[in-house]
């Protein structure tokens, strides 16, 4: 199993970009990852957190699922984000945690078609919530990988 800070420096030295969002792979219990980031490095000019890092971080955490799971399954891969969509529910004033997650029968369906056939889509559910909990975003991502 790769390491969280492991993968999340393979992505900054492959993805530029996500250098500047400070990101943390925060956590992986097999069926969700935990990605945080603080708001500093991350604000707009109203003081909140910029719809665009968190775009980009919900992004990477289906990214990052998808990887670790197909990792997990014994058939590392290649993972791309093939649909996504979001909607914003608060503006955010803190710092974003991001939990994206499956459930056990699409870990189960993804590992089995990923050994069958070399490749399969997944898709995540992930939130962004605020420092109490609060919702701040909702997310979905379709992504496909191939070993």
């Amino acid at each position: 199993m790769m390491d969280l800070d492991a993968l999340a420096e393979r992505v900054r030295d492959a993805i530029p970009l996500t250098r500047h969002l400070d990101f943390t792979f925060a956590g992986f219990d097999g069926l969700s990852l935990v990605v945080t980031a603080p708001l500093g490095p991350n604000h707009n000019d109203k003081g909140t957190f910029f719809a665009g890092s968190q775009s980009a971080l919900l992004t990477l955490a289906g990214w990052g699922l998808t990887t670790l799971l197909a990792q997990q399954s014994g058939h590392p891969a290649d993972v791309v984000a093939v649909e996504t969509s979001l909607e914003y529910k608060l503006p955010l004033d803190g710092d974003l945690q991001i939990t994206a997650s499956i459930s056990e029968e699409d870990r189960e369906r993804f590992a089995q078609r990923l050994s069958r056939r070399g490749k399969a889509t997944l898709r995540i559910h992930a939130k962004g919530t605020d420092v109490d909990g609060k919702v701040v975003c909702l997310y979905q991502g379709l992504y496909l990988a191939r070993t």
